[in-house]
């Protein structure tokens, strides 16, 4: 995966009180929430605040004695687009609750007590490559993660004389859980029939292995397998690219991978198709493609500052076709994580 740090933020302030109670004010919200450090327990009413009571559980603890604490947040990330807002909130609340306590944990130790919160206070399963992209995210940096085993690499950002543009496509969402759940199982299924002993993952598998087991596999699986085997490829072949400062062969590799979204994943729809084949039959634009879960949401589009208002031209066009209004943001690579 490479990932960078949007130009957007996520705030916590945080400061002692006199006593044990923890009060929380959501800014952006107007919202605010209460409990003490002897009841950081999960709250389903609670929303937001529950990822900073699971932060202050893990590296505070529940105590009666202790002094709580005033905490308020604040941002500006869109939300419910696939963008991280949560993660965000989560790394945010980590590091805060870290210091406040009085320690300063780097970034690998930080996502693993967040993952082990996730185990234990949300009852979910996550992996450290969730969390340690944003962790490590650096001003005007891109980073390669490796998912499989939770490292990083910082590689140079290329976008200096391109702009991102992020449009959210306005389509209602149905419920994801059970598609990407089937494509997850889809790709274990496939992993079994071509290894049974489980000593070796998908990514250890090419193209050629998957064309072996043609005959054996539902094509549905072999579909859903191919995308797997064939994105880890592009997503080396974009670091590459990054590597030598080569923006047509990363927009290539991106494209390349909207198609396979689309036709070997299945998680595209057609508004979120629309959007992309027009954006890129406009001169001057990249690449375009589909970011978040799938089904709709954004697509991140990497074009000459000249495309622009062709490229909201076809926005207008969009809207009277499918009639979702869509929303055009530029965006940067931003700072990262800064504490103070």
């Amino acid at each position: 995966m490479i990932a960078f740090p949007l130009d957007k933020r996520m705030s916590i302030a945080i400061s002692n009180r006199r006593d044990s109670s923890i009060r929380f004010f959501a800014a952006d919200l107007n919202e605010r929430k209460r409990t003490n450090l002897s009841n950081l327990k999960f709250k389903r009413e609670d929303r937001w605040a529950n990822y900073i009571k699971a932060a202050l559980s893990a590296y505070t603890g529940e105590s009666a004695n202790s002094r709580g604490y005033n905490i308020t947040i604040s941002g500006d990330i869109p939300q419910s687009l696939g963008l991280g807002s949560a993660t965000a909130l989560q790394c945010a609340a980590a590091k805060a609750a870290a210091l406040a306590a009085g320690f300063d944990p780097g970034p690998a130790d930080l996502a693993r007590t967040i993952v082990e919160t996730d185990r234990a206070y949300f009852e979910k399963q996550t992996r450290v490559a969730n969390y340690i992209s944003t962790l490590t995210a650096a001003r005007g940096t891109l980073t390669f993660v490796d998912a499989f085993r939770g490292t990083v690499e910082p590689l140079p950002s290329i976008f200096n004389d391109s702009l991102l543009v992020l449009t959210d496509s306005r389509v209602p969402r149905p419920p994801l859980e059970t598609e990407l759940r089937q494509r997850a199982d889809d790709c274990i299924a496939g992993l079994s029939l071509m290894n049974g002993s489980g000593i070796h993952k998908l990514r250890d598998f090419s193209i050629g292995d998957l064309d072996e087991y043609m005959g054996m596999m539902p094509e549905r699986i072999r579909r859903h397998c191919t995308f797997f085997v064939e994105e880890i490829q592009r997503v080396k072949e974009a670091k590459e690219a990054i590597l030598h400062r080569d923006t047509v062969a990363l927009a290539k590799a991106l494209n390349k991978s909207q198609s396979s979204l689309r036709n070997s994943f299945e998680i595209s729809c057609p508004e979120i198709d629309w959007l992309v084949k027009r954006a890129l039959e406009i001169d001057g634009v990249l690449a375009s493609r589909m970011i978040g879960k799938g089904f709709g949401g954004c697509t991140l589009s990497l074009l000459d500052a000249r495309a622009m208002e062709d490229y909201k031209t076809r926005l207008e066009e969009y809207e009277r076709i499918f009639g979702f209004k869509p929303s055009a943001l530029e965006i940067s690579v931003g700072a990262g994580m800064i504490a103070e």
